[in-house]
């Protein structure tokens, strides 16, 4: 009877520690494996800190460049993703967790085309959708911010459509619960009084 209850007290334990967050961090599309300067790779996949990155199913895939191609094209220091005609991206955290987006800096995707509309769609967990769309003009990077909706509770985000350049995406995991720290701390401390109790 110990035994079992050392086993569901240790699950009990590692369940909330599983879900404690790694606060808010910039994927900032660096790699690894690094991105030289002056090349660009259509890509099926990419994995940044612990997320996910590839394109809907149907397309073509989506761009990953190190920039400085030319002056047709975005470049802000170092790599970055773009959707060329046909691309599309799709995002997610690897585990599953539910997370948040806060902001991204967006462009076009060339001077050629320097008109760009971004469209995101926000998959939540329970089953329903959130939108917002970012326009704007010309290759010079600028950040734009996702609103309160956007700021926990997502399992994944679709970017549908293409003609975009995108870099530097801020996303969070959400920091324990008071709830999952009082359950560890209780755990914890019974634990304690266990071992306490066994000693002679």
């Amino acid at each position: 009877m110990t035994h079992l209850f050392r086993i569901l007290a240790l699950w009990a334990f590692a369940w909330p520690i599983s879900c404690f967050g790694q606060g808010t961090f910039r994927i900032t599309f660096d790699g690894p494996p690094p991105q030289p300067t002056n090349s660009d790779y259509t890509l099926q996949n990419y994995y940044e800190g612990g997320m996910w990155f590839r394109p809907l199913q149907g397309s073509a895939g989506f761009g990953r460049t190190g920039g400085g191609l030319t002056s047709l094209f975005p470049y802000d220091g170092s790599p970055y993703l773009h959707g060329a005609f046909g691309d599309s991206l799709a995002f997610s955290f690897q585990t599953g967790s539910l997370f948040g987006v806060f902001s991204v800096d967006l462009a076009g995707y060339s001077t050629v085309v320097p008109d760009f509309t971004v469209d995101f769609v926000g998959y939540r967990s329970d089953g329903s959708t959130i939108s917002t769309s970012f326009s704007g003009n010309g290759i010079d990077f600028r950040t734009v911010n996702f609103g309160p909706d956007w700021s926990s509770g997502l399992t994944r985000v679709e970017i549908p459509n293409y003609g975009w350049s995108l870099d530097n995406l801020v996303v969070s995991i959400p920091e324990p619960s008071a709830g999952a720290l009082v359950l560890v701390g209780t755990l914890a401390f019974g634990f304690w009084r266990m071992k306490k109790e066994k000693i002679p």
